[in-house]
């Protein structure tokens, strides 16, 4: 559990003492004693610090009596699989001295807030921090989700070349980090839907207006997610097909093969029983007229197929 107070718009870690007047109050996995600090000093539930908690907890938005619960989807820490993703619930919950966020790991910092901003906004007041944690949930997922289309356009690159190797790993990797996005910022989207509701954030105009403008993020990165995601679907139908037709082009040419050496097969067995009276038998050259029969045959039976475009 960390805290945090705001001085000249800047968030400054303060120690334990300053709960009464920290802005921020951080808790990463939790300890039990520090679930139950934050149960007597906010009244925050133990059912909804357990929610925030878990791995599978969907994205939502709680108004209680003395504090008010979103619950998004956030980002884990980059994997070294560049397509495969993670994602994890953040509790930002608004109390009316403060926020507190409840999250199962670590996946930013408090100077990671406006890092990457070109104007970094100023951290004053809980609705500040507030909308400041909102926007970096959503960049985290736009930092993956843009690089996306380079790696589709990959993809698709190398199933429509001769090179195949690995593709399909990639392909069913990325197809399935894009739908765990998607259902990811869906849950965000009708979360985000819900801020109206809440009682502890003093909503002015100016508020209200980036609310909203983060809500359509969120619908942006949603839509853009759905794009890539049918997409991936084409191009993953479009792999089997080509994995099915190159099968089928292989086994038509075992079986073309096969039918060409069906007549020298069939020669060479006449020509190895035991029989009087057959053609050439007793030929001193019997042998290379027999070779020369089967490479007639041979040569016939190619050109034929060459002729049907079976070849």
């Amino acid at each position: 559990m960390r805290m945090y107070c705001a001085e000249d718009g800047i968030l400054e870690e303060v120690d334990a003492s300053s709960m009464s007047s920290a802005l921020w109050i951080d808790l990463v996995a939790p300890s039990p004693e520090e679930v139950e600090m934050l149960h007597q000093e906010f009244g925050i539930a133990l059912q909804d610090v357990a929610d925030c908690l878990d791995p599978n907890e969907r994205a939502r938005v709680e108004i209680e009596e003395g504090y008010d619960l979103l619950v998004l989807r956030n980002m884990l820490a980059e994997d070294q699989d560049a397509d495969r993703v993670q994602t994890m619930p953040i509790g930002i919950i608004v109390t009316s001295r403060c926020v507190v966020t409840v999250r199962l790991g670590a996946t930013f910092a408090p100077n990671e807030l406006t890092a990457d901003m070109r104007r970094r906004p100023r951290i004053e007041t809980k609705e500040d921090l507030f909308f400041a944690l909102v926007r970096k949930v959503n960049r985290d997922i736009e930092r993956r989700v843009r690089p996306m289309e380079r790696r589709i356009s990959a993809i698709q690159a190398s199933i429509l070349s001769a090179k195949k190797v690995d593709v399909a790993h990639s392909a069913f990797t990325l197809s399935n980090s894009l739908i765990l996005l998607n259902t990811a910022l869906l849950s965000n989207l009708n979360a985000m839907s819900l801020l109206s509701r809440a009682k502890q954030l003093r909503m002015t105009k100016d508020k209200l207006d980036l609310a909203e403008d983060l809500e359509n993020d969120v619908a942006q990165l949603y839509e853009m997610t759905t794009i890539y995601r049918e997409i991936m679907s084409n191009i993953i139908n479009a792999y089997e097909s080509t994995i099915a037709n190159n099968l089928s082009t292989v086994m038509k040419t075992l079986t073309t093969i096969s039918l060409i050496l069906i007549l020298p097969t069939l020669i060479a067995s006449l020509y190895g029983m035991n029989l009087d009276n057959l053609p050439f038998q007793h030929d001193p050259n019997a042998f290379y007229i027999v070779i020369g029969l089967s490479a007639v045959a041979v040569a016939v039976l190619w050109v034929g197929f060459r002729l049907k475009h079976i070849l």
